[in-house]
């Protein structure tokens, strides 16, 4: 409740509505206050005279010359009053009281009280009328009661008549009709039959509440399948010799540029937070090579040695800026390593990872992938059954010179959302192989600009039913091969699974993998 001065309030009027953003407001402590479009405020038929559940103003207080005064009571919501306190940076008692909550229908009866105990007092004479505005009146709340639930949950046996009890000195109805308890407006903390046991509880005495087993029944648990697949990341990269690394999601807008991005690159469009720890931290990472780049550098200029770090990083890609909706957050794999390692062991990596996810189908490498901190020769998108679900290769010696990393330094990168569809924990067992294998090596003679996915697309292509396996184990270029050229020699395995393979068979589906490798310039060595 607060109380104007009724000569001051331009009209004779109270209206109640939201500051502008800027206005300035002196509050009865002499202070004045910036406020904005959610602060609520007391007006008259002019100027703003009070802020809402806070402070009134200094333009309208009760001074010693008043004649004439008005009391105006009223229920404001605690989130807003809380939030407006701290946003003009002013708490009072009245705004402690109205973030706990107040009872809308006390308004009424303590405006009447106030003007009550004025008569008595002999300090003045109501005069007047009222005004209340009051649409939809908050009503009781009708809560279940059930008392064996309630002994359940709390692991005692209380009699209904003793929760009763508790019940009407809280001053809580009971309908024997429904079996319904009636909870007064003023009790606005009790929403559901939990809160009824803490009462029972509070009453009955919490060091009276015996010790007791937990019941229920046992439930099996497990992760949500994202996390599982998530977890087989971590177990190859684990295997595979890689430490785990944590970077902040924070980042500067400085690594833009030691990254190479291009002005125009999706990966600047960043979300820039309100209250950074510092320009080093004032925007969302869009892209986790940088924390893992420098996590690598902190390696190598401590003079570490064959370092491996993998991290599973949370990247926020933004649909427009400024924010309307929540940036898309997206878990991101990343594999980052020096030393003994090479785009094909860390392409090894990623292999071992999809068999293990059960991702059957063999994935494609498309060296048309555009990252500018990658080694542009030495980098490839990956593909899987046509969806670019990640990347790898060599760091551009620019980028690595940026972070000082002396060594050729490999990134591989996966898009755990993009991966997730295709893994399967479903697993058919096949059994041993009855019939024999049938094994034929080549030795090829390919133009240098065919990659190895092109020619094994060919292989699978022709080779039918009775492929089992295919594996490159030979590459070399140079003196003894012609320019412009690469020796390449694959192991190629065959099997039928109903019979023991006839060379006339085998014969055949060579032929046909020799012709289509043929149409590709692609000749046998001599």
């Amino acid at each position: 409740m607060h109380a104007f001065d009724y000569d001051t309030l331009s009209g004779h009027k109270i209206v109640v509505k939201r500051a502008q953003d800027g206005d300035v407001f002196e509050t009865l402590d002499g202070q004045k206050r910036v406020l904005d479009h959610t602060v609520l405020m007391i007006n008259d038929g002019e100027k703003e005279i009070g802020i809402a559940g806070i402070m009134g103003g200094e333009n309208s207080k009760i001074t010693d010359d008043v004649k004439t005064m008005v009391f105006e009571a009223a229920c404001f919501d605690g989130t807003n009053i809380r939030l407006s306190a701290k946003k003009i940076g002013l708490r009072t008692d009245a705004s402690g009281k109205f973030e706990k909550g107040l009872d809308p229908n006390n308004a009424r009866a303590a405006i009447d009280r106030a003007c009550q105990l004025i008569e008595e007092m002999g300090a003045g004479e109501v005069v007047g009328g009222t005004i209340d505005i009051y649409p939809e009146p908050r009503k009781e709340k009708r809560i279940p009661f059930d008392p064996e639930a309630i002994n359940r949950l709390l692991g005692t046996q209380i009699a209904k008549e003793d929760m009763l009890a508790y019940f009407k000195k809280l001053e809580l109805g009971f309908d024997e009709g429904t079996e319904d308890v009636i909870v007064p407006t003023f009790r606005q903390d009790l929403e559901r039959e939990c809160d009824l046991a803490e009462e029972v509880a509070r009453f009955f005495g919490y060091d009276n509440i015996p010790t007791t087993l937990p019941s229920g029944e046992a439930t099996m648990g497990g992760l949500p399948y994202k996390l599982r697949v998530e977890d087989i990341a971590r177990e190859v990269a684990l295997f595979s010799g890689f430490s785990e690394s944590m970077t902040y999601s924070f980042e500067s807008p400085k690594v833009f540029d030691r990254l190479l991005l291009p002005e125009d690159s999706p990966l600047r469009k960043a979300v820039e937070i309100s209250n950074p720890l510092g320009e080093d931290f004032s925007i969302m990472r869009t892209s986790p090579v940088n924390g893992m780049l420098t996590s690598l550098s902190t390696n190598y200029n401590r003079r570490n040695k064959n370092v491996r770090l993998y991290e599973m990083a949370n990247i926020y890609l933004p649909e427009s800026l400024p924010l309307d909706t929540l940036p898309d957050e997206r878990r991101q794999f990343v594999l980052g390593a020096y030393g003994d390692v090479d785009f094909f062991f860390m392409k090894g990596v990623l292999e071992e990872f999809f068999e293990k996810a059960g991702m059957k189908q063999r994935p494609h490498y498309d060296p048309d992938t555009e990252q500018p901190y990658l080694h542009p020769g030495r980098r490839a998108a990956v593909v899987y059954d046509g969806v670019v679900i990640g990347y790898l290769g060599e760091v551009h010696p620019d980028v690595a010179d940026q972070y000082r990393i002396g060594e050729k330094t490999y990134l591989a990168v996966l898009d755990m959302p993009a991966v997730i569809p295709f893994a399967t924990f479903d697993r058919k067992y096949d059994g041993i192989a009855r019939y024999p294998a049938v094994s034929r090596d080549i030795s090829m003679v390919v133009p240098r600009e065919i990659t190895a996915g092109q020619i094994e697309d060919m292989i699978l292509q022709r080779g039918g039913r009775i492929l089992e396996d295919l594996k490159l184990f030979d590459l070399y270029e140079g003196a003894q091969i012609l320019a412009g050229y690469k020796s390449m020699a694959y192991s190629i395995t065959f099997r039928a699974k109903d019979h023991t393979l006839e060379e006339k068979e085998v014969g055949d589906v060579m032929k046909k993998i020799l012709h289509g490798l043929g149409s590709m310039g692609i000749k046998l060595r001599e």
